[in-house]
């Protein structure tokens, strides 16, 4: 760093804020950054959080490396809470203004989070050294009260250290610019705002880093380098891999962390690119935190049984779920593999046969099917488990702020939201009835479902989907008194009349959908009992029934032809009446206005009808049933995940009353 005045006191003025500049050199994707770390901060909470939880609980992880792995996870998430929570908070108000003290806070715990993360790392490698080239020694080397002891130090040693360097740096008087080019208050940057001689805030940054840095970095390096060493002289190759199992992950961690901060602070300054910087920063304060966890769980073999078993436990302990009474045969864990050839299942309405009735004394009673989701791709079942895990919080929190603002704003207190907050109920109620049991079959590998239980999501998906396309109908409508009779607007759509429009979405479909899924459950059931799907449609249950299901298939169609295709062409004639009252107004800036007020609701109605209609109106190939089942993947789940966005990123209101909440 130079070393010169950079302004003469009489013209330092006092500064009281600074402004963090974060990601506003890229103006256009604040929203997509917003909810990319959004989603990376919520599966950092979640995966430390259940590290910590089956290292407490499960007998057979009370050991000093998984004491040490939990105390590291909850590091972890107090790492990444003193900055991607006010980011996100940045990128979503586009106010990066931050209080001179808020900044020294956010800088101090950064500080000393990081250090006792290096100094933990280093008590980590110490662990596995005595571990692996003292096996003898180890329970007396590391017992509990050492343990302890260690734990405390890593987070304690640095305290005194880091305070003393950040008061030494805010001490220093600030003028000139008060923008700091970064997404969070670091070191490097603030100095560069200082006045005057910052010679000894640079030595000590360095020395500090050296300290806490460099000094645990050669001990680890040290450590491993005997591990390595005695691993080698072992005679049995399944030794030297088991030894390198149990340390493999604490390795990978290190590099990652080390590497990329030592880049950030200890490189010449003068080739440093304040965007590079950023860009690497991002590396060892939010992508390395994310990916711990999935390091250490998917390398090592106890905590993945932990984590089942935890599951399984809270499964049971709930009582949500009916535990099938049966002990598996061979011949039902071969309907896991078999199922392109003899059991393919077509899920479009079109394909649908009608099978030779089998005598009555062949008959047997089915009392359970099997799911078998996505059973053909069994090396990605962990990986679906954590995508669909995520999309399901995502749908839950954004949907369920939409709700939350819709009835606390005032500036919202209209037809239109009191609609779109209904509409984000029914997304989460609709999705709660088929994810909850994808994600317990992905985890478990159970998928077993029974009778009672598959008639029970099939009657709830029909119902919540029938009530979604009606309420899509309506806001269509809402949209088309709006703004083709925007005088009597008040009139026609009353508290009253909105009341009356959603409970009639809500409860016209239920008698017709309780005695179509009772139609269809009181035929017999015999042969196969896999469903080749992620939940209990109708055409896949359709093809296991036996006899004629020529009945059950005209009441499909007859639904179908109900609650999608008529609300389907309600909403094209009021968007075409919508078009053809808006081209007609007289100002251009009249027509954007109009029509913005209804892109959002059309987008939607395009992506929820349009993905349905390709699932179920497609022509018949030959090899539908994996295809069907990613189709269905949009209108069930894609489709709700976007719609919150769709509705808050492209509506001023939305966004207003969003900041407003945040403000509170």
């Amino acid at each position: 760093m130079e070393n010169k005045l950079k302004t003469e006191k009489t013209n330092i003025t006092t500064m009281m804020e600074f402004v963090l500049l974060g990601f506003s050199d890229i103006p256009n994707i604040q929203w997509l950054l917003f909810g990319i770390f959004l989603v990376i901060y919520l599966t950092i909470l979640i995966c430390n959080s259940i590290i910590i939880l089956i290292t407490k609980i499960d007998p057979a992880l009370q050991t000093p490396m998984y004491f040490f792995l939990s105390n590291f996870s909850f590091l972890e998430i107090c790492y990444v809470t003193v900055t991607i929570p006010r980011m996100l908070m940045d990128l979503l108000t586009q106010k990066g203004r931050i209080s001179l003290l808020a900044c020294a806070t956010q800088m101090c715990f950064f500080l000393m989070f990081g250090s006792s993360e290096c100094l933990l790392l280093t008590v980590m490698a110490y662990d596995r050294y005595v571990a692996i080239c003292n096996p003898l020694h180890y329970p007396l080397v590391m017992n509990p009260k050492v343990c302890v002891q260690l734990v405390t130090a890593s987070w304690v040693s640095d305290v005194p250290v880091v305070i003393g360097q950040t008061c030494q740096i805010f001490s220093l008087p600030f003028c000139g610019s008060n923008t700091i080019n970064h997404f969070f208050c670091d070191v490097p940057p603030v100095l560069k705002l200082a006045c005057g001689d910052t010679f000894v805030n640079e030595i000590g940054v360095y020395v500090v880093a050296l300290v806490f840095i460099v000094v645990p970095f050669l001990l680890i390096v040290v450590s491993y380098g005997k591990i390595i060493s005695n691993i080698l002289k072992l005679s049995s190759a399944t030794g030297r891999a088991k030894a390198f199992s149990t340390c493999s992950s604490h390795l990978i961690v290190v590099v990652l962390f080390y590497g990329t901060g030592t880049i950030t602070y200890l490189q010449p300054k003068p080739n440093q690119s304040e965007g590079i910087e950023k860009l690497i920063s991002l590396f060892y304060t939010i992508l390395i935190p994310t990916l711990n966890p999935i390091i250490y769980t998917l390398r090592n073999k106890d905590i993945m049984v932990a984590l089942k078993k935890l599951l399984i436990g809270i499964r049971h302990f709930l009582r949500i779920y009916i535990v099938p009474k049966y002990k598996k045969s061979q011949s039902s864990l071969r309907y896991l593999v078999i199922v392109k050839e003899k059991h393919r299942v077509n899920f479009l309405f079109p394909q649908m046969k009608h099978p030779e009735k089998i005598p009555e004394e062949n008959l047997t009673t089915l009392t359970e099917f099997i799911l078998l989701d996505f059973a053909e791709v069994p090396h990605l079942q962990w990986f679906l488990f954590g995508l669909f895990l995520i999309i399901y919080i995502i749908i839950l929190l954004s949907n369920g702020t939409i709700f939350l603002i819709t009835k606390l704003d005032p500036a919202l207190q209209t037809p239109m939201y009191f609609f779109l907050g209904n509409f984000s109920f029914v997304e989460i109620c609709y999705v709660s009835v088929t994810l909850p049991r994808m994600l317990m079959n992905l985890w478990t590998q159970r998928r077993t479902i029974s009778l009672v239980a598959c008639a029970t999501q099939m009657y709830w998906i029909l119902m919540l989907g029938a009530t979604e396309c009606f309420l899509l109908a309506v806001m269509a409508y809402d949209r088309y008194v709006a703004i083709c009779n925007p005088l009597h607007y008040p009139l026609v759509m009353n508290h009253k009349v909105c009341v009356q429009l959603v409970a009639g979405c809500w409860v016209c479909g239920v008698p017709v959908q309780i005695g179509q899924t009772l139609q269809i459950f009181s035929l017999s059931f015999c042969g196969s009992n896999l469903i080749n799907h992620f939940f209990c449609d109708i055409p896949p249950v359709l093809k296991l029934t036996c006899g004629n299901t020529f009945v059950s298939e005209m009441m499909v169609y007859l639904g179908a032809l109900l609650f999608v295709t008529v609300p389907f062409l309600l909403i094209l004639v009021s968007y075409g009446k919508i078009i053809s009252a808006v081209l007609k107004l007289p100002s251009t800036r009249s027509q954007a206005k109009a029509f913005s007020t209804c892109s959002s609701h059309l987008i939607v109605v395009a992506l929820f009808f349009g993905s349905a209609i390709v699932t179920y109106l497609r022509p018949k190939t030959q090899d539908s049933a994996g295809t069907d089942k990613v189709l269905s993947l949009f209108y069930t789940i894609l489709t709700p995940l976007f719609n919150p966005m769709i509705y808050s990123l492209r509506n001023k209101d939305v966004i207003m009353a969003l900041k407003k909440l945040l403000c509170k």
